[in-house]
């Protein structure tokens, strides 16, 4: 029945009620009326216009627990269904309070209070200890000359109905704001209804749905065996969840969460299928950006060395299901820290960037190259038919770095060094090949760098030692184990020695003379070069002043800056320092400095320069030509000299392109006024061909090698002796 005629029904029983009663208070019925409302089957009370009640029926007791003797000729009423004094329907009525319904009730229709009211509303009923919902009416009663004598309440107990009503409604939100796509099918699978989140994901609309079947979605990707099983487990168990993937309208395919439920009839037949469904496809998305991010690197989105690792152990085994073999490369790209510190961050990052490219662009599908962190690369090679199948590959690689990168419109030359180990012959783990390969190519450090070099035995030995020199360089200095040995630098137009570079060497007590290539790397790793370098500093000009004392020709004593040295705020104090302990002349010393440290932090590293030459001292750009030069800040940090690195001197007779970058450095060199010294001339061919080039100063094998400080002094002795009675008259 519609609930307008329900209400209008429920207000004319009021009505009669009421006028009943009236007719009652008029004639002589008033205690049969009384007793017909204490036994009406609907709870029903009377209140007077005193607020009092004069009757409390029977049905009104079972459903509030009050009994009529407690309730009866009182105003309590209220107890019955509030924990607090609260107006009742009846009272508001009496009082013409009908405006106040609206704020006392959750729903109500007081449009007619002249002849009654309606009202629903929660009630606590404290005597029962639980709450009910109530759907409440009441009805004036009037006497012949219209004043109110009593007010009538009937009450129903709705509770179970409002409870199913608010029930559906929540299914009626859910079903329709859910984010999940819901369709419901007869048990035939035509579809009854969907939502309008199944409209949005897969658009079809209700209209589009309706009547059905839900294989429109069907995708094709999943396969008979696939839905047999979904079918088996809806009949075994009422339900199947799972991974799916649909068509959406437009043909679009999309992942989804599909979950689908058996609604079965007492007799256990299946009555109506449900089926919701998630797109997950921003989900996969994001669980596909997150796995590339775990294994490959962000910078250059080669894959990292979880993944490399995988992948070598996928080329491992097969190698030895074929007897073939697997090598690993590691590379270090050369003097990055200097060129990084040159180029900026950003242009470091986009070198890093542009190197992996190069790196993929030498290797096979095959191969796999990984970014290890820093400038660190891995390649694996698979596929070799033996160990020495990695050296083409490694010398075509070697070969690829000598062209410049461009970075930022500027070249940059980055060489790069290799170690290489093979499997099985270095070990069939990828944690050994990887230590054996960075022994290698420490190696290849070792050895100059812009090489490559395989593992073997020996590297184990060299690994040893590497460790104890390690150990050993934190107490050299207290123990006095380094020396400095000196290797002359020659004027080429008169042949005379002008100069030496001191040259630090390490006289382990274990392991005799250390060259510097083994521990300077360790040296600067540790933080040791600055009071190292400090030592070779206040050394190299005492023993300058030593020579002169012994009565030895003037000499330009050359010590190499490093980078960390150099940047350190106190530097000009330490340089003070020493030629004021030493007594040496600051005329005759030269620091030799890389590029990369007057490149960084131009203004601060200006403001050094320009203080230590204000002491008298000469500055040299070590290894200059190395691929990252520029020539505009020679002038501005009043350089003296260009020290040419033996890269481009050792080729100069056989490589052309290493003579015109000779000969341009030395023309450019002389229009700015600065002299040239040129690094590694070991054979006389050479060093004539330096002197048609006009360069100024040569040093190398050919002219000697470093040498302690008493066999410089016979060499030096020996040398101007020989030249003096070549121009004896």
């Amino acid at each position: 029945m519609p609930a307008a005629e329900t209400h209008s029904l429920v207000l004319g029983s009021v009505a009669e009620v009421a006028a009943a009663v009236a007719g009652a208070q008029r004639g002589t019925g008033q205690a049969l009326v009384a007793e017909l409302l204490h036994h009406l089957v609907i709870p029903a009370f009377v209140v007077d216009a005193e607020h009092r009640v004069t009757v409390w029926n029977k049905a009104c007791e079972r459903l509030t627990g009050m009994p009529a003797g407690e309730v009866v000729g009182t105003s309590d009423h209220w107890r019955a269904f509030y924990a607090a004094p609260r107006p009742c329907l009846a009272d508001l009525l009496i009082d013409s309070l009908t405006h106040e319904i609206d704020a006392l009730y959750a729903a109500h229709d007081d449009s007619l209070a002249a002849h009654g009211a309606h009202a629903e509303n929660w009630c606590v009923m404290p005597l029962l200890g639980e709450k009910r919902y109530l759907e409440i009416d009441a009805g004036p009663v009037h006497d012949a000359d219209g004043r109110l004598l009593a007010v009538v309440e009937t009450v129903r107990d709705t509770t179970e109905h409002k409870r199913a009503s608010d029930l559906l409604q929540l299914h009626a939100s859910v079903f329709d704001n859910t984010h999940e796509a819901i369709a419901i099918t007869d048990a035939s699978g035509a579809i009854l209804s969907v939502n309008e989140a199944f409209s949005r994901i897969t658009g079809y609309s209700l209209d589009e749905s309706l009547g059905r079947n839900p294989r429109m979605l069907k995708s094709g990707l999943q396969d008979a065996a696939f839905y047999q099983s979904l079918w088996q487990s809806l009949g075994e168990h009422g339900q199947w969840r799972g991974e799916i993937w649909n068509r959406r309208k437009n043909g679009e395919l999309f992942p989804g969460i599909l979950t689908i439920s058996a609604v079965r009839r007492a007799s256990g037949k299946v009555q109506h299928y449900v089926a919701l469904l998630s797109d997950i496809s921003d989900l996969r998305d994001t669980q596909n950006r997150l796995q590339s991010l775990v294994n490959h690197d962000p910078l250059t989105g080669l894959p990292n060395r979880p993944l490399v690792q995988d992948r070598l152990a996928q080329a491992a085994a097969f190698a030895d299901r074929v007897g073939m073999h697997v090598a690993l490369l590691l590379l270090d790209l050369d003097k990055f820290k200097e060129i990084n510190e040159l180029i900026g961050h950003s242009g470091g990052d986009e070198l890093l960037v542009a190197v992996a490219r190069r790196l993929r662009e030498c290797v096979r599908e095959t191969d796999t190259v990984s970014r290890q962190g820093g400038d660190e690369f891995l390649i694996v090679l698979t596929g070799l038919a033996d160990a020495d199948a990695a050296m083409p590959f490694a010398e075509k690689l070697l070969e690829r770095f000598q062209t410049p990168f461009l970075i930022a419109g500027e070249e940059v030359v980055c060489s790069v060094s290799i170690g290489v180990a093979v499997f099985p012959e270095d070990g069939r783990e990828f944690e050994t090949l990887l230590k054996k390969a960075d022994r290698a190519l420490h190696g290849a450090k070792a050895d100059g760098r812009n090489t490559c070099r395989f593992f073997d035995a020996r590297m184990n030995v060299e690994a040893g030692e590497g460790h104890r020199l390690r150990q050993g360089l934190r107490r050299a200095l207290e123990r006095n184990e380094f020396v400095l040995h000196y290797q002359p630098q020659i004027d080429l137009d008169s042949g005379r020695v002008i100069g030496a570079e001191a040259l630090i060497r390490w006289q382990h007590p274990e392991f005799g003379l250390v060259p510097p290539g083994r521990f300077i790397p360790v040296v600067e790793e540790s933080g040791l070069i600055v009071p190292i370098g400090e030592w070779v500093l206040r050394e190299a000009c005492r023993q300058g002043v030593a020579w002169r004392d012994a009565g030895l020709p003037e000499l330009v004593i050359a010590v190499n800056m490093s980078a960390t040295q150099f940047r350190r705020d106190d530097i000009e104090q330490t340089v003070i320092r020493a030629l004021a302990d030493s007594g040496h002349d600051p005329a005759l010393l030269e620091l030799e400095l890389t590029e990369s440290i007057l490149i960084g932090d131009t203004e601060r590293v200006l403001d050094t320069v320009r203080r230590l030459k204000l002491l008298g001292l000469k500055l040299a750009i070590d290894d200059f030509g190395t691929g990252y030069s520029s020539f505009s800040y020679l002038k501005r940090f009043a350089v003296d000299k260009l020290k040419i690195d033996q890269s481009f001197i050792r080729d100069l007779q056989s490589d052309p392109d290493d003579a015109v970058i000779v000969r341009t450095i030395i023309q450019m060199a002389r229009s700015l006024g600065l002299r040239t010294v040129a690094e590694g001339v070991e054979s006389a061919e050479i060093a004539q061909r330096l002197r048609v080039f006009r360069c100024d100063e040569v040093q190398g094998y050919y002219f000697s090698r470093p040498l302690p400080a008493d066999d410089f002094a016979q060499f030096l002795s020996a040398r101007s002796a020989v030249l003096a009675a070549t121009h004896t008259p």
